[in-house]
């Protein structure tokens, strides 16, 4: 189950549970997939599913072994990353594509500074993200900022501009910390749906919402992770702002209000559809709210 604060007993819960199923998937099918574990092990279950046998065993990465880590690139991984391009909107701009590179030594440091970050501001969400996140892919090309793929659970993908400081003044591990918390929430939401889902079966006929951040309408199933999403952002934003004061102040300042105020949006427009949400979706949306108000105006 969800929780929109942190919670670590909830997500291990959550993770053990898709760990399960995944090795169910591959013992029900007879395949033995001992080496594998976490994206691996999930890219290896969801092979067997869509009867892509020869990759089952595909799933050799280049992780180093720790929580929230930095990955290369692996076949499993890039498989992802081309169901993530085939799955943009029509008419999206693929200029430049978007691919996995392998992390530099000054991109691995400003990866831990983000960590570091985020053990100072909000260790309760690092805590949840060493949980949740095995691994951390560096993609290239401007076609992709960031995403997570089910079939790879356990894994997110963050574009290597992310490491970079913003045109408006943002430090370039804070818009990884952030990245972090975004995708890191995805997949959060991801594992805990599998045992309580947020929405009911009422939504699949609700035609697909504008959302804070898609240009294209999503469904509601999209539309309440961005309202989580950037809940949680908001309140990263908000806790950076209360550990110190420096000349970045501003530029996080607006940052947090911008997130802010699409959080509002997305809950919102969430609320609209209050029939189609569980007794679960509509906890998780009253823990937004709850988690917002400090930031009203």
């Amino acid at each position: 189950m969800l929780r929109v604060a942190p919670d670590a007993q909830a997500a291990r819960r959550d993770e053990e549970a898709v760990r399960r199923v995944a090795e169910g998937v591959l013992a029900a099918a007879g395949v033995r997939a001992a080496a594998a574990a976490g994206p691996a092990l999930v890219a290896a279950a969801f092979a067997v599913q869509t009867a892509n046998l020869p990759n089952v065993t595909a799933g050799t990465d280049t992780a180093t072994g720790e929580p929230l880590g930095p990955v290369g690139p692996a076949p499993h991984l890039a498989r992802s990353v081309e169901r993530a391009l085939a799955a943009r909107p029509r008419g999206a701009d693929l200029t430049g594509g978007s691919r996995l590179v392998g992390w530099e030594r000054a991109e691995r440091a400003v990866l831990d500074d983000s960590r570091d970050r985020l053990a100072a501001a909000w260790p309760e969400m690092l805590t949840e993200l060493r949980i949740c996140v095995a691994q951390v892919a560096l993609l290239e090309g401007r076609a992709i900022d960031g995403f997570t793929d089910f079939a790879t659970h356990g894994a997110v993908y963050v574009n290597r501009a992310r490491l970079g400081a913003s045109p408006r003044g943002l430090p370039g591990p804070v818009r990884f910390a952030e990245a972090l918390v975004h995708e890191g929430t995805h997949t959060r939401c991801n594992a805990a749906q599998l045992s309580s889902p947020f929405l009911t079966s009422a939504a699949d006929g609700v035609d697909p919402v504008r959302t804070p951040l898609r240009a294209d309408p999503r469904p509601l199933a999209g539309l309440f992770q961005q309202a989580v999403v950037l809940t949680r952002c908001t309140e990263l934003y908000r806790r950076l702002l209360d550990a110190e004061r420096t000349t970045a102040t501003p530029a996080l300042a607006a940052r947090r209000d911008r997130l802010s105020s699409d959080a509002r949006q997305a809950i919102g427009t969430l609320r609209q559809h209050g029939g189609s949400l569980t007794a679960h979706g509509l906890a998780v949306l009253g823990e937004c709210d709850d988690l917002l108000r400090p930031t009203a105006v």
